[in-house]
């Protein structure tokens, strides 16, 4: 697809489009027996649906909707459930499924479905852990980290949707996609992924790092939970092998400085994380 076919997108109609996200067939169809059984474990079955972006997403856009949502909204997966109930979460599902949004692999990134929800869940893992790490509330840095990667669902989904799906990638050349983005489709998925979630009214604690994972210095506000993504996104590419010689980037030691972390506990913050993925990737292995 030639630079001219490609048109800006359509804010509004991607947000019509997105209405559904994506979730694994593998855990529906075991969500599906679980919620047919009224002696269903609450904590099991919390623990299936926290393994998927798509399915976290739409339960904690639907409890925060204006028919459930309570004087406070909701970032916990047990608690989003236990608000809505079986029947609730079930027709969620079904929705899910009726509306064929199986969209995992993403051409438009040039990514495989294992590829995009393992990098998911490996950075919602990491961004909870450094969060138990330094003490504080765990939910939104899990979420934000699990759905940091939404804006790219939307948009392969969009540009699907208008018949002009094409390989972002192959148009970054020696720039990053982030640049690539903005010029061929006038707005980074990591925008698009934070327009999204404040139009479903998802609280600023999970929206607001996602706008800026990259970039705490940028954060207007928000400088925490920011932080924790961007330390935890810099954790995932280093899982394959980090170097404890190679020089700290600059926006990490900005994001070690906000959370009060020493660069020289990064290591032993890495290993922490290395353990809790397998952890939650063996508990999911034996779930399903």
């Amino acid at each position: 697809m030639s630079n001219n076919s490609i048109e800006k997108i359509n804010l509004e109609l991607l947000i019509e489009y997105s209405a559904s996200l994506p979730t694994s067939p593998r855990i529906y169809a075991r969500l599906d027996q679980l919620l047919a059984n009224e002696d269903a474990s609450l904590d099991y079955i919390s623990s299936l649906v926290r393994m998927d972006p798509g399915l976290s997403a739409q339960v904690l856009r639907v409890t925060n909707s204006a028919a459930y949502a309570g004087t406070l909204k909701v970032n916990e997966i047990g608690t989003a459930i236990s608000r809505i109930g079986f029947n609730e979460l079930r027709s969620i599902l079904k929705m899910v499924v009726d509306k064929e949004a199986f969209y995992q692999a993403l051409p438009a990134y040039d990514e495989t479905a294992t590829a995009f929800a393992d990098r998911s869940l490996d950075v919602g893992v990491i961004s909870e852990a450094i969060a138990k790490r330094c003490g504080f509330d765990t939910n939104a840095p899990y979420i934000s980290g699990l759905l940091h990667q939404v804006g790219k669902l939307a948009i392969n989904l969009y540009l699907e949707r208008l018949d002009k799906l094409f390989d972002i990638t192959e148009h970054c050349a020696d720039r990053t996609l982030l640049a690539a983005e903005q010029e061929l489709l006038g707005m980074t998925h990591y925008r698009v992924g934070a327009e999204l979630l404040s139009h479903w009214q998802f609280e600023q604690a999970i929206w607001q790092p996602i706008k800026n994972q990259n970039s705490p210095v940028h954060a207007q506000s928000q400088l925490r939970g920011t932080s924790i993504l961007s330390l935890a996104i810099w954790f995932a590419d280093q899982l394959g092998g980090f170097d404890p010689d190679a020089p700290t980037p600059a926006h990490i030691k900005r994001a070690c400085k906000e959370l009060g972390l020493d660069v020289l506990d990064l290591p032993s913050l890495l290993d922490d994380s290395r353990f809790e993925i397998n952890d939650r990737k063996n508990q999911l292995a034996m779930l399903l």
